[in-house]
């Protein structure tokens, strides 16, 4: 299968990457060389130096052989314009576009249907806000996703030491859930992963992966020793888009929100924006004021900022602090190795 992505920052890369280790033929498009260069040298993928809305440069790489095209950058007018060209050179070529400025949200399905044909619009901040959702929805989790319209989910859970089910071998399960026995698809020990097999143990520490109906969730993670309570307040650190897409949605379902952002005109337009949201200018890492906003009390506090140091900063201290939850935006996909070891668990990227 011939894919070509244009955009070779952080999101083509590791997308390319994921490729690339699947045996697909990828070529990269990107006017930077040093971007491009970084691509050549690291992974088994084509290049082309130049800006993928160019015919010509389309061309070259091999549009009118490619099954499918992605246009990442970060510009959402360059994704748009190259899968208009993409459009009109190679028409049959599936076509996905990276669009992240709420304003062209009406504009999907017209996308799809008119010109430039786009068959998959991704806003990436949509979903990380559709994660963080489903995150505080299930609280104990550490990775949350859904199957067959939501009827299904598969669900990352860490083992407490005071889970009855520590030290059991999986073969035992049935007598705990009856029924309700959850699918386990992995277990996850010290960053290995362990086949699920009957007469694996699990033990306190271990990261279990598990398929559970939906409407059997509750059941299956009090039987891990998991808690559902219900999220009356959360605050969000960083009031850009992502931030205030999670807080419409949360106003939507009567949550008590606080967002703290540090640029006094974002603060005024959020203040337009928002009903029930209580804007804070001020610094999220700021324990001070984590003090005075009684962060010890939230239910969950969702770092969001464009900074991957101050999000790991901000989530350290609020479980510091008490909070019940923390979730973390990380964009670099170095740090991800390290997170869990400093008890970063819940984190959403928008890679």
């Amino acid at each position: 299968m011939k894919i070509i992505i244009v955009g070779a920052g952080e999101v083509g890369y590791n997308i390319a990457n994921r490729l690339a280790s699947e045996s697909k033929r990828v070529t990269v498009i990107d006017k930077d060389e040093s971007a491009i260069q970084r691509l050549a040298e690291n992974l088994d993928v084509q290049t082309v130096t130049a800006s993928g809305s160019n015919p010509k440069a389309l061309i070259e790489a091999g549009i009118k052989d490619a099954e499918i095209f992605l246009a990442v950058t970060d510009s959402d007018e360059i994704n748009l314009l190259t899968c208009l060209m993409v459009n009109l050179i190679s028409p049959t070529t599936k076509k996905l576009a990276r669009v992240r400025n709420s304003d062209f949200d009406p504009y999907h399905e017209r996308f799809k249907k008119e010109n430039p044909h786009i068959d998959t619009i991704i806003n990436p901040e949509i979903e990380v806000v559709n994660t963080i959702r489903k995150l505080m929805e299930v609280p104990g989790a550490v990775d949350v996703g859904d199957f067959v319209d939501g009827r299904v989910k598969y669900v990352g859970i860490r083992l407490d030491s005071y889970s009855p089910m520590a030290g059991m071998k999986l073969i035992d399960f049935s007598s705990k859930f009856g029924e309700d026995r959850p699918l386990i698809a992995a277990v996850i020990r010290s960053n290995e992963v362990i086949v699920p097999r009957g007469n694996a143990q699990v033990q306190a520490g271990d990261l279990i992966y598990f398929i559970s109906e939906t409407k059997k969730l509750k059941n299956t993670l009090n039987l891990f020793g998991k808690k559902i309570q219900p999220v009356r307040n959360v605050l969000i650190i960083g009031g850009g888009r992502i931030g205030e897409r999670l807080a419409k949605i949360l106003e939507l379902d009567s949550i008590k929100t606080k967002i703290i952002e540090s640029d006094i005109k974002r603060c005024h337009y959020l203040s337009e924006k928002m009903n029930k949201t209580v804007i804070i200018h001020g610094d999220g890492s700021d324990q001070k004021l984590f003090l005075e906003e009684n962060v010890g009390n939230s239910d969950v506090v969702v770092s969001v900022t464009n900074d991957d140091e101050t999000n790991i900063l901000v989530s350290l201290l609020a479980k510091n602090v008490g909070a019940q939850t923390a979730i973390t935006r990380i964009e670099k996909s170095n740090y991800f190795p390290l997170l869990s070891t400093i008890g970063i668990e819940k984190v959403v990227s928008p890679r």
